[in-house]
């Protein structure tokens, strides 16, 4: 069983060793602490300090503003550091003593400065380019905007109407009213300025017939000059707040080059002190002893115990295992060639414990799926090399290490595709050297109807195999009888229809005993004819055989779906053969120019087909496990285990400051 044994952990301890206890199991991180039910006159829950809580979770604020602003102007070495975050290394001593101190407050009121300008300098920024803008119609204008204002006689309207509808608007407002005149001032983006002066005796139709139209006014309140100088004003101003935006952003780069790294671990540090504080409220107490429960996986139980030595006889720790009823966590235990394979197991859900873990039974479908899908080596070492080098030469999480582990295999297994059907970046057998013009044992362009049938037949195998284990979990179960009339005889049928295909001459009476077994078997007529001896019961048997039956039709539906796995492999081989066409043509440009271009066309589509084969390849794969394999069998509903440990999500811990190379970095 590849899900981990799991044992009930029970620890009984001194009142004075609670403190000290909790920070010996959150240290070791092997136990996942539950909360117990007070069943004891004399136990009652544990209290949480609130005030520290809420202490705690003010800090936590504080030192995350200043990390993501410091993030943002962080500079990285570390190739792909722009789409993986790297961790920061600390020893554990340094790791517990961080706290929010007075450098790390006058840090804060920095970070505050620097937003708060910055927040000022982008909404300024927003309101010179908008009036910059707004401006750019009026420049020819020969008024200053202080003087943009009514006489005595005549009403002045300044605004924008859209070039398009300028001549209607103008003849609009001509037929409305008679004395009013328009003047064009300028364009810019498609709009028109406008002056338009009217008799104050015709005022309130003006006013209503531009109303009606697209007509709007212009108004810039804080201005006094002419258009074009304050347009010039407002482009100096932008230029000034930039190189100010530029000196800020400066200052924030030297704060994170010296402090990110240290506030990203206070950050976790402080989140490690609040789980360590709430924790308190799954432990039970009375006047002088203490009782918390959890869950350790078996394999771990003596690191448990070790790790709380140094409280000596003030604790005790029993184990026992789990019952019937109890909410078990799961953690998975495969081998390590299997391991990389949970990531899929994750992505759907885990097991119940006590269940199957589906992981070893799907893995090397898995793999060969992968390398139909993608069915290079050239593609499929390039895809090794770079997963590779992401796990080893990046600083990244264990769950990205783990996927990388999973695309490194996939690539393995499209270069063994590559190499059984002599597929080298797509390349013709012309193209390639002597040494790998050997006879591939399937050819997919002539042999794609073998591809197809492989694929299928890979796909009966599969599905069967899903099947199957679903009989063995009936059995396990004490369903003998489901697991021989539901799950044996749907896999003796898919014997008898390839017996069948194979030997067509079998047909005119393998295949209708066969059906007729099949009816018998699948409605239990037998036991309904020979032990209920009930006639109804017995026809009621029947269709339910048939019934039974004519559901086997859907099982080819599910067959038919795994020539995704030749069609996408296919898929890759003629793109990349398109672009190998593409990049000939194109050599053939004198002057060094075919030459460029044939690279550029090779690296570029290459690329990109390596990565489209790579998406195609991880979905419909991981889409016929869900959905083709698991409906069979797998239900999931597992709880991950989850141990109380320190928050490391962005840090990686050292046993001593030292082995951190000189603290944070």
């Amino acid at each position: 069983m590849a899900v981990a044994p799991m044992l009930k952990v029970t620890v009984l301890g001194h009142g004075g060793a609670l403190r000290p206890t909790i920070d010996l199991l959150q240290a070791a991180g092997v136990i996942e602490i539950v909360s117990r039910d007070v069943t004891l006159a004399d136990l009652e829950a544990v209290a949480v300090d609130a005030e520290r809580v809420r202490e705690l979770e003010e800090r936590i604020a504080d030192a995350t503003f200043a990390r993501d602003l410091l993030g943002r102007y962080r500079t990285y070495e570390a190739p792909f550091s722009t789409f993986i975050s790297e961790k920061v290394h600390i020893g554990v001593d340094e790791f517990d003593a961080l706290e929010p101190d007075e450098a790390f407050v006058g840090l804060y009121w920095a970070c505050e400065r620097i937003a708060e300008r910055i927040a000022d300098i982008e909404r300024e920024r927003t309101r010179l380019h908008a009036l910059v803008a707004e401006l750019a119609p009026w420049e020819s204008l020969r008024l200053e905007i202080s003087q943009w204002q009514d006489t005595e006689h005549v009403a002045l309207f300044c605004g924008t109407v859209p070039e398009a509808a300028a001549a209607e608007i103008r003849q609009t407002l001509r037929d409305a009213v008679e004395y009013v005149s328009v003047a064009e001032v300028g364009r810019a983006a498609e709009r028109e300025a406008w002056v338009v002066m009217a008799h104050r005796d015709v005022l309130d139709e003006v006013r209503s017939t531009l109303l009606l139209t697209e007509f709007v006014a212009a108004s810039f309140p804080d201005l006094t000059g002419y258009p074009a100088e304050e347009r010039v004003h407002a482009s100096e101003r932008l230029e000034v707040i930039a190189a100010e935006q530029a000196e800020i952003e400066s200052e924030a780069e030297a704060l994170a080059e010296e402090h990110h790294a240290r506030v990203t671990a206070l950050v976790q540090a402080l989140l490690t002190r609040k789980d360590a504080e709430e924790v308190k409220g799954c432990f039970t107490a009375s006047e002088r002893a203490f009782v918390a429960s959890g869950w350790v996986p078996a394999a771990r139980k003596n690191e448990l115990v070790a790790a709380l030595a140094p409280v000596g006889s003030d604790v005790d720790v029993s184990f026992a295992e789990p019952e019937p009823g109890d909410a078990v966590p799961v953690e998975l235990a495969n081998p390590a060639l299997i391991r990389p394979f949970e990531v899929l197991t994750d992505l759907y859900g885990r097991p119940r414990y006590g269940d199957l873990d589906p992981t070893p039974f799907f893995a090397g479908f898995y793999f060969f799926f992968f390398g139909l899908c993608i069915g290079d080596a050239g593609y499929g070492a390039l895809l090794a090399a770079a997963a590779y080098l992401i796990k080893n030469k990046l600083d990244v999480a264990p769950g990205v290490r783990k996927f990388m582990d999973l695309l490194m295999l996939g690539g393995v297994a499209s270069a063994i595709v590559g190499v059984a059907t002599r597929s080298y970046f797509a390349l013709s057998e012309e193209s390639l050297p002597a040494f790998l013009r050997y006879q591939p044992i399937v050819d997919p362009l002539p042999g794609i109807m073998i591809m197809l049938a492989f694929s299928v037949a890979l796909g009966v195998v599969h599905v069967s195999l899903g099947v199957i284990v679903n009989a063995y979990r009936r059995i396990k179960a004490g369903d003998v009888a489901g697991a021989l009339f539901e799950e044996l005889t749907t896999i003796a049928l898919f014997l008898v229809v390839g017996v069948v295909l194979v030997w067509p001459a079998t047909i005119g009476w393998l295949l209708p005993w066969s059906l007729g077994a099949a009816v018998v078997l699948k409605g239990r007529v037998l036991e309904r004819l020979f032990v209920d001896r009930s006639l109804g019961g017995t026809a009621a048997g029947v269709g339910k055989g048939l019934l039974g039956l004519y559901g086997l039709v859907g099982y080819a539906s599910d067959f038919l779906s795994y020539t995704r796995l030749a069609a996408l492999g296919l898929a890759s081989l003629l793109v990349g053969d398109t672009m190998n066409r593409l990049a000939g043509l194109v050599s053939e440009i004198p002057f060094g120019v075919g030459l460029v271009g044939a690279i550029l066309i090779l690296v570029v589509g290459h690329a990109f087909n390596v990565v489209i084969a790579l998406l195609g390849a991880f979905v419909h794969s991981t889409r016929l496990q869900f959905v083709e394999f698991f409906s069979k069998f797998y239900e999931g509903g597992g709880r991950p285990f989850a141990p109380f440990a320190p928050r490391t999500k962005q840090v990686v811990l050292h046993p001593a400051t030292g082995e951190s190379e000189g603290g944070v970095r």
